[in-house]
């Protein structure tokens, strides 16, 4: 294990996002892709985000999934071609501990959005 003494400090978030699944409405943090985020579990939409005129963020989804481990996720996803092929911006997080939630919500979210690459 390591000491939590010399931790970087978080990222601000750029935005919140509410994003539609098939039966429920999920509120996630919007992040940039490059953030310095704090490990978490939860479930992430990595997409390209622009905003309008007004302000007003609008996603391409890219990736849907859910980890114990976003970190870890977020450096794979970085690696990734789809997410470079695809102008990914941002990462949108929803901290979940519960796996099952997780993957319910992941379910939820891939049953309403169509996404360009998943690796699970």
């Amino acid at each position: 294990m390591f000491c939590m003494k010399h931790a970087r400090k978080k990222s601000a978030k750029i935005s919140e996002a509410i994003f539609r699944g098939k039966k429920s409405l999920y509120n996630f943090e919007v992040f940039p892709l490059t953030a310095e985020i704090e490990e978490t579990s939860g479930i992430y939409v990595i997409s390209k985000r622009k905003t309008d005129k007004l302000g007003k963020g609008h996603h391409a989804f890219v990736c849907i999934g859910q980890t114990d481990s976003i970190l870890g996720e977020i450096k794979k996803h970085q690696k990734g071609k789809c997410v470079k092929q695809n102008s990914a911006n941002v990462i949108c997080l929803l901290k979940e501990v519960d796996a099952r939630n997780r993957e319910k919500i992941e379910a939820d979210l891939k049953a309403a959005h169509a996404t360009v690459c998943n690796y699970n």
